[in-house]
């Protein structure tokens, strides 16, 4: 799949088009055609597209996702992107508590060896 191919599936997914999505970012509708003959936008021009697809850069040219997140904060950040808006407050301040806890129970840990 090549970045006009990724592009329309994105838009697709959004349920908007091309065209509606460059119409909105108040670019011309012209750049489509190049993007189908394999061009690649400029840096300024994928930014743009990527936040307003809600994505990444790497995903739009690559169409993989770069992540530096181990196995537990990926699934930490899927459990909260799932969670309705009004629990995502709670779960933020639950982790909190629960890092504070460990670490005071960690340092009480080390000051009694």
């Amino acid at each position: 799949m090549d970045f006009y191919e990724r592009l329309r599936a994105l838009c697709r997914e959004r349920h908007t088009s091309i065209t509606t999505m460059l119409i909105e970012l108040d670019m011309s509708t012209g750049c489509s055609a190049n993007w189908k003959k394999g061009q690649l936008p400029k840096g300024e021009i994928l930014i743009k597209i990527a936040d307003y697809l809600d994505t990444s850069i790497d995903y739009m040219v690559t169409g993989e996702y770069r992540c530096d997140l181990d196995e537990y904060e990926k699934k930490l950040v899927t459990v909260f992107r799932s969670a309705p808006e009004r629990a995502k407050y709670k779960i933020l301040c639950d982790v909190e508590n629960i890092v504070n806890d460990e670490t005071e129970k960690l340092a009480k840990e080390k000051g009694a060896v």
